[in-house]
């Protein structure tokens, strides 16, 4: 039986918060969905945004209650903040009207886009509601092309790189680079994402070693040795042991980011990047992924072509290079467990 909308109390001396962010429920799961989520919560609490729920149904009564408790909490010209996308995407609508007849904006955050991920999703479908938004905070540059390919006309401000909230803790890097070059992947292992891992190539790669992190590993499907370590509290990032890299990598292909959860890595930020960054790794991430020219930029890690180039990786790089790229990592690491990006994204917005 679904619960009441209710409105949250608040006090008539208190200041104007800084925007309103629309709630909505989330899994108690720990994977990367879930945990970038919870943190975008958190943060913008930090950040001064108070908080509504989205109503669950369609009565008009509890749309019309959120609208006027958003209009009453903020000035003419604020704005109103929602995690796309979202289960009651297609009120989006209606979310927009509300907004307008008040004198707000309505803002997006996008974690993914489902038309680029999912094969049977409708792009006409999506950037329609995407239309909808007065802003939108995308993941990339490429991401932003896209969105602006279709029509999407609104100011878009990108993020860069998720946050990852964790307390500070200890590096997992090694302290310096020599063979074989130890690799965590850590992430979703279910099979229809992370194909890959199930190929035997994968365990036969020369001068490597593989560590496998995460949820939904199906062991009944390998061919080869490597096993999962394990799934880690998403909010105390630990591995077993220290590594040289943290894998960004996805589809079914040892040789390429294939399929369609490999070709998405073209225009989204995996939320991984920032778990290894976290943790003080430099990654690996694909050479035609959206984060390939971040990762160039601020050196904090390689690209490659195939994962048959990981071997070769201790012969093209030297150990104060590798060192360097650590602490890069590292450096970012602390930006993204405080929040940083997000709070630079959505200041960017603001003065779209």
């Amino acid at each position: 039986m679904a619960h009441a909308w209710q409105l949250p109390e608040r006090s008539s001396g208190a200041p104007a918060p800084a925007g309103i962010f629309l709630t909505t429920a989330l899994p108690d799961e720990s994977t990367a969905w879930s945990k970038a989520r919870r943190d975008v919560g958190g943060l913008l609490g930090r950040l001064g945004y108070a908080s509504l729920p989205l109503p669950s149904t369609w009565r008009w009564r509890e749309w019309l209650r959120l609208g006027d408790t958003a209009q009453a909490m903020l000035p003419s010209g604020g704005h109103v903040l929602i995690e796309y996308p979202f289960a009651q995407r297609k009120r989006s609508f209606l979310l927009r009207l509300l907004c307008r007849r008040r004198g707000l904006k309505l803002y997006g955050l996008i974690h993914d886009l489902d038309s680029l991920r999912n094969a049977d999703s409708s792009v006409k479908r999506e950037v329609a509601i995407l239309k909808t938004f007065d802003g939108l905070i995308s993941h990339s540059p490429a991401m932003t092309r896209w969105l602006r390919e279709q029509g999407v006309a609104a100011p878009i401000a990108e993020l860069e790189l998720f946050d990852y909230c964790a307390a500070p803790g200890p590096a997992w890097h090694e302290g310096g680079l020599d063979t074989p070059l130890k690799v965590a992947c850590a992430g979703n292992l279910a099979p229809a994402k992370a194909g890959f891992v199930y190929d035997p190539r994968l365990a036969q790669l020369p001068g490597v070693e593989l560590s496998l992190y995460g949820p939904y590993f199906e062991p009944e499907r390998m061919r080869s040795p490597l096993n999962c370590l394990g799934v880690f509290d998403p909010d105390q990032p630990a591995l077993q042991a220290r590594c040289h890299f943290g894998l960004v990598w996805d589809g079914d292909d040892v040789d390429s980011c294939d399929g369609i959860s490999g070709r998405y890595m073209r225009y989204n930020i995996p939320h991984k990047v920032s778990l290894y960054l976290a943790l003080g790794l430099p990654v690996v991430v694909w050479r035609e992924a959206a984060a390939a020219s971040f990762v160039q930029a601020h050196r904090i890690g390689l690209t490659v072509g195939s994962l048959r180039e990981l071997g070769a990786i201790p012969a093209r790089l030297s150990s104060p290079e590798y060192l360097e790229m650590a602490a890069n990592a590292m450096a970012l690491g602390r930006e993204v467990r405080r929040g940083a990006f997000l709070h630079r994204a959505l200041q960017a917005l603001a003065g779209a």
